[in-house]
């Protein structure tokens, strides 16, 4: 299921994946000692995505979009045949949003023993509308957490979750 498994340049293992979400291949990046079998479930589970869980991401994605459309109109000007063609058929096709969206990485993060059953999504990459600021999906048992712009997610982290709750945060946001 992984290709070409090496150890990057900051000491994770890197390989990519083909996703048949997205019709293309995603670099995956994971501690050196989370077992393989638990990135390989984990890489089944993003292939085989709940209708559920996708019409959820494209819900958000939407509104992530229309946040920066509405706050930064002049940078989405050069984004425009988005609007005209991805949103116009949002209602007919809400996956339609995904064609605007780029995921480059799967990341993932040490977990406890326990905790290998429970299914996580967190990807990054790039987005048409945002620029630099790009893209974050995060997911954990079957619970979308975060989309919005890109930034750096533990979701086993105990620390602060104030990203999860801030205005920036497009997942839980109807």
């Amino acid at each position: 299921m992984i290709r070409d498994i090496f150890e990057n340049h900051v000491g994770f293992m890197e390989g990519t994946f083909f996703s048949e979400l997205f019709g293309y291949d995603i670099t995956v990046w994971y501690d050196k000692d989370i077992p393989l079998a638990y990135i390989e479930k984990n890489i089944e589970y993003f292939n085989n995505l709940d209708q559920e869980i996708v019409l959820n991401i494209c819900s958000a994605l939407k509104r992530y979009y229309e946040f920066y459309q509405d706050e930064y109109p002049d940078v989405c000007e050069e984004c425009e045949y988005i609007h005209g063609d991805v949103l116009k058929n949002y209602e007919k096709d809400p996956k339609s949003i995904l064609e605007c969206i780029h995921l480059g990485t799967y990341k993932f993060h040490k977990c406890k023993t326990e905790d290998e059953d429970i299914p996580v999504l967190n990807l990054g990459g790039d987005c048409d509308w945002s620029g630099d600021s790009g893209v974050r999906i995060a997911a954990k048992n079957n619970q979308l957490i975060f989309v919005g712009s890109w930034c750096n997610i533990n979701l086993w982290s105990t620390g602060p979750r104030d990203m999860f709750d801030s205005m920036f945060n497009f997942a839980n946001q109807d």
